[in-house]
């Protein structure tokens, strides 16, 4: 299990992030989970060791309340508390967190406010929580400037989440987001890398970071300007992640291993997800319990053999 001292150790390795519009730093930004005890009350001492485990392994930033950690299924108060919990526990690496409340703006200004308190980076919007499916760009951008004109105080990120339904931003929407200035961290689940280097071009010199989630083009992203990777595959072996957002950084002849092997294993990780996330997490020594406030389908005695070898394999991929 990673110590304590391991984290404040990589911590201080670190360059430190201030408050502000500037650029977030590039790398790997996991999509945390949150643990749950039996009972499936929040499990505070878990979300420390997992915070630790994520930092220890290559995490340059972490990614709180979003739907890998059920964000949902936790109350608005629980949002505010984890997203606390996790920039205290993070000391000087920066944390942005979801679970924004609705679209109107006035309420949720007051909660990104509460968020604003708990020191996080930036508020992260979910794209499809602004407009219906059928409402066009332009009411999106009318209510975005409208919530950001109530919470002028702190950064925004956008995440292009798969559900309710998923709500892509053209380059278009992009490159505004960029020059209003108070974006600086964007979750794509665009899963083309075309379509995902379009967005970086239209965000080039603008303070947004554009992290990919499709783990099968993590390199080529990487390659073609993305800033790094925010997906599910850091929940399982995030210092497999990190070491393939530097190897493709550097152009290093690793890469190409790593990414084959991550392509291979998204499959296996995202059965019964995120429940197969915290087997494999729990495995790797943090603790923390099978549970889920998510309804998930049990994994059948196969499937779970399938990750245990996944786990398997990953630990002795960098032996």
């Amino acid at each position: 299990m990673i110590s304590r001292r391991d984290v404040l150790i990589a911590a201080c390795a670190a360059p430190l992030w201030g408050r502000g519009p500037g650029r977030l730093p590039a790398g790997l930004w996991p999509v945390m989970l949150t643990p749950f005890r039996a009972d499936r009350s929040i499990d505070w001492r878990a979300l420390d060791a997992i915070t630790d485990w994520y930092l220890a392994n290559g995490a340059v930033g972490l990614f709180a309340c979003c739907q890998s950690s059920e964000v949902w299924e936790l109350t608005e108060a629980e949002r505010l508390e984890v997203a606390a919990r996790v920039v205290k526990r993070a000391g000087r690496r920066p944390v942005v967190a979801g679970g924004l409340p609705g679209f109107a703006a006035g309420p949720l200004g007051e909660f990104v406010r509460r968020l604003e308190d708990s020191g996080v980076a930036a508020a992260v919007l979910t794209t499809s929580q602004v407009a219906a499916k059928p409402e066009p760009d332009s009411l999106w951008r009318e209510r975005v400037e409208a919530i950001l004109a109530a919470a002028p105080g702190l950064p925004f990120g956008l995440y292009e989440a798969p559900s309710p339904y998923k709500r892509l931003l053209t380059p278009e929407m992009m490159a505004w987001a960029g020059r209003t200035g108070r974006f600086v961290f964007h979750k794509d689940t665009t899963c083309e890398i075309e379509a995902v280097l379009a967005k970086v071009r239209a965000a080039q010199g603008t303070a947004v970071g554009i992290f990919n989630a499709h783990v099968p083009i993590l390199v080529d992203s990487i390659r073609g300007g993305a800033h790094g990777f925010s997906g599910i595959a850091a929940n399982a072996y995030p210092n497999v992640v990190a070491r393939a957002v530097g190897q493709a950084r550097k152009r290093g002849a690793e890469a190409g291993r790593l990414q084959r092997f991550l392509t291979e294993g998204e499959p296996t990780l995202s059965l019964r997800y995120p429940l197969s996330a915290k087997l494999m997490a729990a495995w790797a020594g943090v603790p923390i319990a099978p549970v889920c406030r998510r309804k998930v389908v049990e994994l059948t005695a196969e499937q779970t053999e399938r990750l245990r070898g996944l786990r398997a394999a990953a630990d002795q991929l960098l032996s």
